[in-house]
């Protein structure tokens, strides 16, 4: 595999981090880094939300490399530095949900061949953990699984009521944005400039954390490629269709330990305490003072996060 770029100036991470371009099936070139290291306790695979990109988890693996474990992460088809797949390249977009297994199967196959430590675990955020509950599922090799603010549904508006009007609006305009061969455009309302690029802190959905906000808002500032701005409408749909399935299929044999935010205002809450109340070995936990960014808030809350991680990977009491 060829070697990719990898922003060691905004990264933050552990030292002597590798980046690799991966061909999926389908013939999309996406990009991995990892950083292993010897005396390993095992791998955790890391899977980003949607607008992320691997550099924005550059502290996130240093936290899993002070805990012992080696890490590898993904850029998906259609972010940060992977193919993008329209022409205008700050719409999110996928053709079929069902594609980003594609490039978890490259993934694991990479790692497979570099033989990377074992047991292997995953660390899904976002859209990270619909992808990730799909390719448990699909019978993805790891031991346990820890998911941040998992999106098992999408939180179209704070209002209860309006949300489920959108969600029924978007399932049933969908055709007709087929039909005038709309659907690979900008779903409309939605940030047509990358959210960090403008957004100030103290409005932001992200984290209550400045000092993290403007770490992350630096990133794209220097490297405007690795995001994006809002779903394309086919996205937005796909995703959707996803979200119901996984809300009806039974909860994995996995041991599972789940964080979320009551403060949330991107992934639907009620989603995740529905599939988490039926996870037979699945602990919910929320965690306070958090926005959607659990993992990237203040050092001390991190600290007890991870320490909790440590002890949930090694069967410790948390």
């Amino acid at each position: 595999m060829k070697n990719a770029p990898l922003y060691e100036d905004i990264l933050e991470g552990p030292l002597d981090g590798q980046a690799r371009w991966l061909i999926t099936a389908d013939n999309v070139k996406i990009r991995a880094a990892y950083w292993n290291f010897s005396n390993s306790n095992g791998t955790i695979f890391v899977f980003p939300g949607r607008n992320e990109y691997i550099e924005k988890y550059g502290r996130t693996c240093k936290k899993i490399q002070s805990i012992g474990y080696s890490s590898i992460v993904i850029d998906w088809r259609g972010q940060g530095l992977s193919e993008r797949l329209v022409k205008n390249k700050l719409i999110g977009h996928v053709n079929l949900f069902q594609d980003y297994q594609k490039d978890v199967n490259a993934l694991v196959l990479f790692a497979t061949n570099k033989r990377f430590p074992k047991p292997w675990f995953l660390l899904a955020h976002s859209m990270g953990g619909a992808i990730g509950l799909r390719a448990i599922n699909n019978g993805l090799p790891i031991q346990k699984v820890i998911f941040s603010a998992p999106m098992w549904d999408i939180k179209m508006h704070q209002s209860k009521l309006i949300d489920k009007v959108l969600h029924f609006y978007t399932k049933n305009t969908y055709p007709i944005y087929k039909l005038f061969k709309k659907e690979n455009e900008f779903v409309p309302s939605t940030n047509t400039v990358p959210y960090l690029k403008t957004e100030k802190f103290e409005h932001n959905t992200l984290t209550n954390d400045e000092e993290y906000f403007c770490y992350l808002k630096n990133q794209i500032l220097k490297y405007p490629a690795l995001a994006l701005a809002g779903p394309s409408i086919k996205w937005l749909q796909t995703a959707l269709e996803e979200c119901y399935k996984l809300q009806q299929t039974a909860a994995p044999k996995v041991p599972c330990l789940t964080f979320y935010s009551l403060n949330d205002k991107i992934v639907n809450n009620t989603a995740i305490e529905k599939i988490m109340d039926s996870w037979r070995e699945g602990r919910l936990v929320n965690i306070a003072h958090t926005q959607h960014e659990i993992f990237m808030e203040n050092d001390n809350l991190l600290k007890k996060i991870f320490s909790d991680i440590k002890c949930f990977l090694k069967d410790e009491n948390m």
